[in-house]
């Protein structure tokens, strides 16, 4: 299958994108490779930027308005995603992986699999930096998930999730390289207003698991482990401009 790399340009958000516009071109791209088998597969590794990702039902509970005021407050833009899990806190040194892969319509892949396969993509790419890691979720995380990439069974290192459409499939990871101290701090202040367990002790970093990789090395770890086979790399603008217009309207679910 033909693979498309796209990443952010030397550690920097897509170009062409503002602050609240990296989610929504996940789900945009994932609806055009549904539209457009042809395309194959897209991996896209970016910077993100200062985001606070919360889902449907987050939205329901009593410190939901005071939730995203204090995201607004520290400069992190909220974003509601469709359904499932819990807010989730994207910073400029967090690296997001998204693979969007075509799928026939007819044929079922369990979400199991998927995040399984690409779990063990993860347990590898970090030996190889000298971490030690598991799919395995850690009590008090945040964003608990039975899939979540976690290091000496104490800190959660990366967050996956899966987002479907009838012919294509999303699988996205949000890895923090550092963790600054407005996100530290938003995610207790976010929890603690939808009065949801989360243990700061359990948000882990590439950079205290492994103080000698730097943000390229991760991403070139990234791009190894998800890209290997990529034919060349693109842009937005370039897979865009290359395919025809397309809906968004096609059906969708989160699973996490």
């Amino acid at each position: 299958m033909r693979t498309t790399l796209i990443r952010g340009l030397a550690g920097e958000r897509d170009h062409g994108l503002n602050s609240s516009a990296g989610l929504e071109a996940s789900k945009r791209v994932l609806h055009l490779v549904a539209e457009n088998n042809d395309i194959g597969r897209v991996v896209r590794v970016y910077r993100p930027a200062s985001t606070v990702a919360f889902s449907r039902r987050e939205t329901l509970l009593s410190g939901f308005a005071e939730a995203v005021a204090e995201a607004t407050t520290f400069g992190f833009e909220p974003y509601i995603r469709p359904a499932g899990g819990r807010a989730v806190v994207l910073d400029t040194d967090w690296l997001v992986l998204d693979v969007i892969t075509p799928e026939d319509r007819g044929r079922t892949v369990a979400h199991r699999d998927v995040f399984t396969e690409f779990g063990e993509r993860f347990v590898s790419l970090f030996a190889g930096l000298g971490v030690d890691t598991a799919i395995a979720p850690v009590e008090g995380e945040y964003c608990p998930g039975d899939y979540s990439i976690s290091a000496r069974g104490a800190v959660k290192l990366v967050g996956t999730a899966q987002r479907v459409t009838r012919g294509a499939r999303l699988f996205s990871a949000s890895i923090p390289f550092a963790v600054s101290p407005n996100a530290a701090e938003l995610l207790t202040r976010v929890n603690s207003l939808l009065e949801l367990d989360w243990d700061p002790r359990t948000l882990g970093s590439v950079t205290l698991e492994s103080p000698t990789t730097s943000l390229a090395d991760l991403e070139s770890s990234l791009i190894r482990a998800f890209a290997t086979d990529a034919d060349g790399e693109s842009t937005l603008a370039d897979l865009f401009s290359a395919s025809p217009a397309h809906s968004e309207s096609n059906p969708s679910a989160w699973a996490s």
